[in-house]
């Protein structure tokens, strides 16, 4: 199994995840953390209507994310954000937040890919977000 085919089959199984974690979350709920585990990727999801940013719209937030050794360096992130920009997958959430970017390189990635920086993000605790 090539790279593309590897991370195409690993995100299916992570965006599957998400559906059902979205799912399991009755609207009323303030916010609601999981973790998600794989043999390639480890995430720290938050699901909730009450962002900030874009209150009432139902969001993800990516707190923590960690991909193996083997899967670094080929486009999962990218390809991540991507998939949920099409919008294709199911989900009800509009808004996908990520917390705590500690490099200045991935916020320039993050600003060019259009997400926006959060009102409330200090300079050691920045916070972006991206509406489909």
């Amino acid at each position: 199994m090539d790279c593309t085919t590897k991370l195409e089959a690993e995100l299916d199984l992570y965006f599957a995840w998400l559906a059902r974690f979205e799912a399991s979350i009755p609207q009323a709920q303030d916010v609601v953390s999981r973790w998600y585990t794989s043999a390639a990727l480890q995430a720290y999801m938050r699901y909730s209507w009450f962002k900030a940013s874009t209150p009432g719209e139902p969001a993800l937030c990516l707190a923590h994310i960690q991909v193996s050794e083997d899967a670094r360096s080929q486009g999962y992130f990218a390809r991540l954000v991507d998939r949920f920009l099409e919008g294709s997958d199911g989900l009800q959430a509009r808004v996908l937040y990520l917390e705590n970017i500690a490099s200045p390189r991935f916020e320039g990635w993050l600003l060019r890919v259009g997400f926006q920086r959060c009102a409330h993000s200090s300079d050691q605790f920045s916070a972006y977000y991206v509406t489909r």
